[in-house]
């Protein structure tokens, strides 16, 4: 069971907000959001969407302790974890952003959809939904231990319908492993969707969102947005994965991780590529935009050119340690989802 009594202080305190929900753009300012939780992180069976995420030898790490509670599996990296999310959501809300954070998974619900164990991941809440103008949408994702995530934040969702968004959930994802092609079958996960104004990218790497998970978006959204397809490297997993749009006109992209380049919506941008190895190993593309002159990047080596090239087009740099978070394949962007971007 949940805990009632938290899970109605954490709705109300959407529902008390001033302003209305609603997300522009990517480079908006970010006033509120809903972020990753540090208490829960249970290792996913390793399947196929579990494949494109780590690297090295924390891939090892995940793979010999699929179904396993981390904190069990390896208290000290599990305080690490914790530590850097606690201490992210902290200097969050010491400029001011409003942050609302996950329940814990209920034991029934750890068995969605099929009995088996497929994890908490609510460390990275960037997937189960996606906020474009005032529509709020649960999204249906392929990877299983993404399908179960909307439970742990339902509450703050629904709660966004007393502040003027238009709440939905596309069709669901269903017990099945994929169901590629079909009609009716459409997968959609936040890390492959862009908001550029009123043109939204949705990524396509094979390994999650879908075409026809992009063709929905489109019909729920209407003519007053533009949807469009964005192919990526099948070794990674996300849009986001490869591509950050700091503010209108810059982008951060990872050109070799585009098969086709990128969309023509930016292709006269100033665009700072990314090389492959920082892309992959280091999230180099999945930071947070606090607005159209401040990304939040970890600290580490790895990410300084991309800091320093940031830093020429004006840009305010702040450095958090994250390297523990990330290593999972997911940083600063795959951890929170906007409602509120001006």
């Amino acid at each position: 069971m949940y805990d009632e009594k938290a899970m109605r202080a954490a709705a109300q305190k959407v529902s008390d907000g001033s302003d209305p929900v609603f997300v522009r753009a990517e480079w908006g300012e970010l006033k509120e959001c809903v972020y990753g939780g540090y208490d829960q992180f249970v290792f996913p069976k390793f399947l196929q969407d579990a494949d494109v995420r780590p690297s090295g030898a924390f891939r090892q790490f995940w793979y010999e302790n699929q179904e396993r509670d981390v904190r069990d599996a390896d208290p000290e990296y599990f305080a690490r974890w914790q530590q850097q999310i606690e201490t992210t959501i902290r200097r969050l809300e010491d400029l001011g952003i409003s942050i609302h954070l996950p329940t814990r998974m209920s034991d029934a619900n750890m068995k969605f959809p099929r009995g088996e164990n497929h994890g908490v991941l609510t460390g990275w809440l960037r997937d189960p939904f996606v906020t474009i103008g005032n529509n709020v949408i649960e999204l249906a994702p392929r990877s299983m231990f993404h399908r179960r995530q909307r439970f742990a934040i339902r509450h703050l969702l629904a709660a966004t319908m007393e502040r003027g968004a238009r709440y939905f959930a596309q069709p669901d994802s269903g017990a099945d492993d994929s169901n590629e092609g079909l009609p009716g079958w459409g997968y959609l996960e936040g890390g492959d969707i862009l908001v550029l104004g009123k043109t939204v990218l949705v990524g396509n790497s094979g390994n999650c969102s879908n075409p026809e998970g992009a063709r929905w978006l489109q019909h729920m959204l209407g003519p007053d947005y533009d949807v469009q397809m964005v192919r990526v490297d099948p070794r990674f997993s996300h849009l986001d994965c490869v591509m950050l749009a700091p503010r209108e006109g810059v982008a951060v992209v990872s050109l070799e991780c585009l098969p086709d380049g990128v969309p023509d919506c930016i292709k006269d941008w100033d665009l700072i590529d990314v090389p492959f190895e920082i892309t992959k190993v280091h999230m180099g593309c999945n930071h947070l935009v606090l607005n159209d002159r401040t990304v939040m990047m970890p600290e580490g080596e790895p990410q300084d050119a991309l800091a320093a090239a940031l830093k020429e087009r004006r840009f305010e740099i702040i450095r958090i340690p994250y390297d523990e978070v990330y290593c999972l394949g997911g940083s600063f962007r795959c951890a929170h989802q906007p409602l509120i971007r001006s």
